[in-house]
């Protein structure tokens, strides 16, 4: 029998694999020696394939996909630093529990190290960053090779969505010659289930907690949360009386659930919390919040605080290193687990902590600073525009700050995306488009000039799929962020190469050549005209919101100091 129907027999036992344990989704980046795995997959009617040319932005652009529904999501390349290029998506899937099957073609062992062209290590490229890797046999078709091939492709898929969710790379050798036999049929037609553990807390773990929340508490969420965990939790803190804070990825101010116990100008708060506000209990959910003054108020807790940590996948990212219960389990588990108790809620502790609020509410709806037109007023100004059932991708950086510093409970309910586990600005325009293309949603990002930059191939993305997402462009010509931070104090020679680092780029050319439509509004009504047009008209779009590196600091800066005298005055 000829490598040809070798090869095509193995590998179509490897993607009857990958159906089986569940993955329905590709992402192709064309090259040689993926030749056979691409046509295959391509061809195969179970699985949706789509094309992207840059391996970086296909990695994110897969991200973003499973970022929606936390489904596999297939990655194939060539040999070479093809998969080299996907090192970031890997990193920030592995950050944020997303499962990858990276399919890797290579060069086969007689050519390794040998100085073959496009030839290089690739076990263990991606190291502690997978959770698994596997090295292929070159391709046989005998029967037991055939379920070999088929049983490593379903449980590195299986594995990819077992808890903690995370990628994992099959690295295939091929040898030449490399198109398939179109002919053939899988011989293989197995079913494979996953029946996942349950996880529950027992009447033992219950009585054990129930105490705790008899207690002044606090609950602290700074994961992905899905609209459905947000209500879940704020309906608790409610049930509690408890303040609840979260960064925008909680989706706790856009579940559309204005529930009093929510605490969302957490970073204008904070720094002014007094000894009374001193929680007993503090639980959390996830990773902390974006919101660096949170993290500093909790650092500062008193040592007799008591700590519960609730995270499903068990990994326990406690930077503070404060817990004293690690519970493993889900949002929703915990929650009907605990609400079963016969909680007294906490009106007063509740009161005290609406008070500070209401008065972060009041400050920010007058401040003249937030009138005019900035980066900061059309952040909150998009933050409470936002359509029902849209989305939308902040960036890191300032994006994220903003949309957390500005916003506050909205009317509508809209879902809120980033990519916060190794908070990277690249690849955030190829995942919003992963996010439109698996969710087929209004869609919008919000991101800085350099952000864009950084990912300008993410585009050809949004124009080659049609995708409607509208980009809410903060241009203040470089690295806004570093204004806010102690490298401002230094002198323009070392700070504007090193730290602004302006772009001077005509984003108005970056639209025209990947045939977006472009505006540059010039006043708040102008900007929410265009937004309300864009809810009715979806396309792709590019918003650009013009602004200076200070402007932001100084909004800032004023605004905490007028919640400063609001409380004097009171």
């Amino acid at each position: 029998m000829n490598n040809q129907t070798v090869m095509t027999d193995y590998l179509l036992a490897a993607i009857q694999g990958l159906k089986a344990a569940g993955a329905k989704r590709a992402v192709i980046s064309p090259g040689s020696r993926s030749t056979p795995l691409a046509l295959l997959l391509h061809r195969d009617p179970e699985i949706t394939c789509m094309v992207a040319v840059d391996e970086r932005s296909a990695a994110f652009f897969a991200l973003g996909m499973s970022k929606v529904d936390l489904q596999p999501t297939i990655l194939l390349c060539t040999s070479g630093t093809a998969a080299a290029n996907y090192y970031p998506a890997i990193c920030e899937a592995e950050a944020t529990n997303l499962p990858l099957i990276v399919l890797t073609a290579d060069r086969p062992p007689e050519l390794r190290g040998v100085g073959a062209p496009q030839a290089m290590d690739q076990q263990n490229l991606y190291a502690s960053h997978v959770k698994k890797m596997v090295e292929m046999t070159v391709p046989e078709n005998d029967p037991a090779l055939l379920r070999y091939s088929f049983w490593q492709a379903t449980t590195c898929t299986i594995e990819a969505q077992k808890q903690p969710k995370g990628p994992v790379q099959i690295n295939f050798p091929l040898r030449e010659p490399l198109l398939p036999d179109f002919s053939r049929q899988c011989s293989i037609q197995q079913d494979v289930s996953y029946l996942a553990p349950q996880q529950e807390l027992s009447a033992e773990m219950i009585t054990q907690l129930a105490p705790y929340f008899d207690k002044k508490g606090i609950l602290i969420a700074g994961e992905s949360l899905t609209i459905e965990e947000a209500q879940q939790l704020l309906a608790f803190s409610e049930k509690l009386g408890w303040p609840i804070v979260g960064d925008p990825l909680t989706n706790l101010a856009t579940a559309g659930t204005k529930v009093g116990t929510f605490i969302s100008q957490a970073d204008l708060v904070f720094p002014q919390l007094t000894s009374a506000f001193q929680p007993e209990v503090v639980v959390r959910f996830g990773r902390l919040p974006v919101t660096k003054n949170v993290l500093l108020w909790l650092n500062k807790a008193a040592d007799t605080t008591t700590w519960l940590f609730v995270d499903p996948s068990g990994q326990w990212q406690d930077q503070l290193h404060r817990a004293n219960y690690l519970i493993e389990a889900a949002i929703s588990t915990f929650v009907a687990a605990i609400t079963q108790l016969p909680i007294v809620k906490h009106t007063a502790w509740q009161q005290q902590w609406q008070a500070l609020q209401a008065r972060a509410d009041q400050v920010i709806a007058a401040s003249p600073q937030l009138k005019q037109w900035d980066e900061s007023s059309a952040v909150r100004m998009l933050q409470q525009c936002l359509p029902e059932e849209a989305q939308i991708l902040l960036a890191n950086s300032n994006a994220i700050r903003f949309f957390d510093r500005y916003g506050s409970k909205t009317s509508s309910t809209y879902r809120v995306y980033g990519n916060r586990g190794v908070n990277g600005i690249d690849g955030l325009v190829s995942t919003v488009a992963g996010i439109a293309s698996a969710s087929q949603k209004p869609t919008y990002l919000l991101i800085g000039d350099l952000a864009l930059y950084h990912d300008m191939n993410g585009l050809q993305l949004l124009r080659q799929y049609q995708l409607p997402v509208t980009i809410i462009l903060l241009n203040n010509n470089g690295g806004g962020i570093f204004s806010f931070l102690s490298q401002n104090t230094l002198e323009p020679n070392d700070f504007v190469p090193l730290f602004g680092t302006p772009l001077d780029l005509e984003f108005q050319k970056v639209a025209a050549l990947y045939e977006a439509d472009w505006h540059t509004p010039t006043s708040l009504l102008e900007f929410q005209t265009i937004l309300t047009e864009t809810s009715q008209q979806l396309r792709f779009q590019i918003i650009e919101v013009k602004g200076e590196p200070k402007d932001p600091v100084d909004t800032w800066q004023a605004l905490q100091q007028q919640f400063s005298e609001a409380g004097a005055q009171q």
